[in-house]
């Protein structure tokens, strides 16, 4: 009875040790799983720089964003190239141990392939999270839909003489958007990716920046007449100092490299009978593509929808032009004494309004830039502009 009790004890025993190895076991398994078998080598897809030779394998785990409940998922594999996914860069992050490394940098070229710059250690694991978003000169950006960030704008069908414009568009929005970029020696604010007419005379879209400082206070034209064709800014900003980089305008003049980087275009104007004021940029939008008046160049100023798009909310003003008193457009109506340009009043709260187009206001030169343009470097912070240049292939 002793020995049989003694067997009990003994199986019993057993049975605890190795249900208590079993649970070791499998916990080390889900470990093990969470820091290496969710990562894949893919040193096929990879453009490695780094500061060794050879970093050996480079490990990489994948997340793509679920658009209904806006939480990342783990994947077997990155989305693929063409379905509307771009790297979110915040979020993702290289290291080894589990932990990030600053210094190591990832992302996701126009060519999906994956980027990693700064390896110093071999067996480097990346964490990759994809998001929703566009590729902006190159550059993947993820699209919001609250916040500060680059937007989808819809647009409905336009007639008339720019038929064929795409009905989406994406502007920045908000009252801090990462859409520094450096031109020209200066700092500008990219305004989003729009529609224009191209010089051939086809709807394309373009990237559109505007310089964050003004040049001054000077009139839209000097004769007192609201026809930007003829006007005296016009000449200055395309044919004048400022394009040549002569006279007065020596320090802020365009070099011979930003002036190869501008797209010539067909800018569309609008000279109405009213003044109306009103905060809709859709109404705005449609009137000023609508229109018949066509210029061709190369530096204009934005138009009044420009400035509305850029407020998420336009009751609250907060938007990344409000930071200055006031925007001159392109937009220009006629009265009874003399034209008149569209203002737009960016501080405390965006508001419309108008005065004379030889009376002199804050003037920020808008352009478009050339589609092989890209982001070569930079975050679009206001520490870490995004620094381009003319890729040629």
């Amino acid at each position: 009875m002793k020995l049989k009790k003694f067997k009990d004890k003994s199986n019993k025993r057993t049975s605890i040790i190795l249900f208590t190895l079993a649970c070791i076991f499998l916990v080390s398994g889900v470990i093990l799983y969470r820091t290496f078998a969710i990562f894949e080598v893919k040193t096929n897809q990879n453009v490695i720089k780094g500061t060794i030779q050879d970093p050996g394998n480079i490990y990489f785990a994948f997340y793509q964003k679920n658009e209904d409940s806006g939480v990342y998922e783990i994947k077997k594999d990155m989305p693929n190239k063409n379905e509307g996914y771009v790297l979110d860069e915040e979020a993702s992050y290289c290291g080894v141990n589990g932990e990030n490394n600053p210094n190591i940098k990832v992302s996701v070229n126009e060519d999906w392939k994956i980027i990693v710059s700064g390896v110093t250690t071999s067996r480097t694991k990346c964490n990759l999270y994809f998001t929703k978003g566009i590729f902006l000169m190159g550059h993947g950006v993820p699209i919001v839909t609250s916040g500060d960030g680059l937007y989808e704008i819809k647009h409905e069908e336009i007639s008339a003489i720019n038929e064929g414009f795409k009905e989406t568009e994406y502007r920045y929005v908000g009252a801090r958007p990462k859409n520094y970029i450096t031109f020209n020696g200066e700092i500008w604010r990219i305004i989003g990716l729009v529609n224009v007419m191209t010089s051939e005379d086809t709807v394309e879209q373009r990237v559109k920046i505007i310089r964050e400082r003004s040049l001054g206070n000077i009139a839209w034209d000097s004769a007192n007449k609201n026809d930007w064709m003829q006007s005296s800014l016009m000449k200055l900003l395309n044919e004048g100092e400022y394009y040549q980089k002569q006279g007065d305008y020596l320090d802020t003049g365009l070099t011979e490299i930003s002036k190869h980087m501008i797209e010539e275009v067909t800018w569309t104007l609008r000279t109405t009978n009213n003044n109306n004021y009103e905060l809709n940029a859709d109404l705005w939008y449609q009137t000023e593509r609508e229109s018949t008046i066509l210029w061709k160049g190369n530096i204009g100023l934005i138009y009044a929808s420009d400035g509305i798009y850029a407020v998420p909310d336009v009751h609250d003003g907060k938007y990344w032009l409000s930071y200055i008193t006031v925007y001159t457009t392109l937009n220009t109506f006629t009265t009874s004494y003399a034209g008149v340009v569209t203002i737009i009043f960016g501080t405390n709260d965006v508001r419309l309004g108008g005065d004379g187009v030889n009376q002199p206001h804050a003037i920020f030169p808008t352009l478009y830039l050339k589609q092989n343009v890209k982001i070569i470097s930079g975050t679009g912070s206001a520490n870490d502009a995004y620094i381009i240049a003319q890729v040629i292939k």
